[in-house]
């Protein structure tokens, strides 16, 4: 990719809409399916333009979900473990 070596770097924006999307989802499908659409669509015109390449944005995405599900899931782990 032309032009992208410099400026390239994880996706930040792109973790915060998937974190979000991901959050969601499990207790409002549709608004889940809402946002997964404009999310996925970000992410690729990021790579299409250059923005990024494609590890940043896959990258960017698996932080993005393993965020939200820490998210969910920490209440739960603090009240099992006591932490």
């Amino acid at each position: 990719m032309a032009g992208v070596a410099g400026r390239a770097g994880l996706a930040r924006g792109d973790e915060a809409a998937v974190a979000f999307t991901a959050a969601v989802a499990p207790t409002w499908p549709a608004a889940g399916a809402a946002c997964a659409v404009p999310a996925a669509m970000v992410a690729l015109e990021r790579v299409q333009s250059g923005a990024h390449y494609p590890s940043d944005v896959a990258a960017g995405a698996a932080i993005g979900l393993a965020t939200a599900w820490l998210t969910r899931r920490a209440p739960h782990l603090i009240l099992r473990h006591g932490i």
